[in-house]
């Protein structure tokens, strides 16, 4: 896997999994919610270029935030649901977006798996030259590469004798 480049593994994203940062808030919300295992959305400006991410525990942050939850004994009301209604339709998603992490398509695995162990990431945006969002390369995926190799390796050293 040494000479494996991030292009061989990226995956392309769903346009479900994306979000414009100038959009509100709430499209963030219903993202998440249509997609109960996602727990990142890619976040790119009107040319495509990625801005960031919003990570499902940031958009939670920003909601205990909103109001004002300091204890678990806090009572969440109707109005409160509807002032986040009210919120998330007059903040823009680039509010809560989080910093861009990224590798671009021509980086190595290495530095891949490097940036993701760093930074404790299970999936990362990949970008080309531009900027642009082009995928994701997700963990799972390394380790099925991984797993494929040393099968390989192994089949490629066995002995047979006669």
């Amino acid at each position: 896997m040494e000479n494996v480049i991030v292009s061989e593994l990226c995956e392309k994203i769903s346009e479900k999994r994306m979000v414009r940062d100038d959009m509100g808030i709430e499209y963030a919300i219903k993202a998440f919610a249509s997609h109960t295992h996602t727990h990142v959305l890619f976040v790119v400006n009107k040319d495509g270029v990625l801005t960031g991410v919003v990570k499902l525990k940031q958009l939670l942050e920003w909601v205990k935030v909103k109001l004002n939850i300091v204890s678990e004994k806090h009572i969440v009301t109707r109005s409160d649901a509807f002032e986040v209604l009210r919120l998330s339709q007059s903040c823009t998603i680039k509010e809560i977006t989080s910093e861009i992490i990224s590798v671009k398509q021509g980086d190595t695995i290495a530095h891949a798996v490097n940036l993701m162990a760093e930074k404790e990431m299970v999936e990362i945006p990949v970008v080309d030259d531009a900027g642009k969002l082009v995928g994701e390369l997700r963990i799972s995926d390394l380790l099925s590469k991984l797993m494929v190799d040393i099968e390989t390796a192994e089949s490629d050293n066995t002995c047979t004798t006669n």
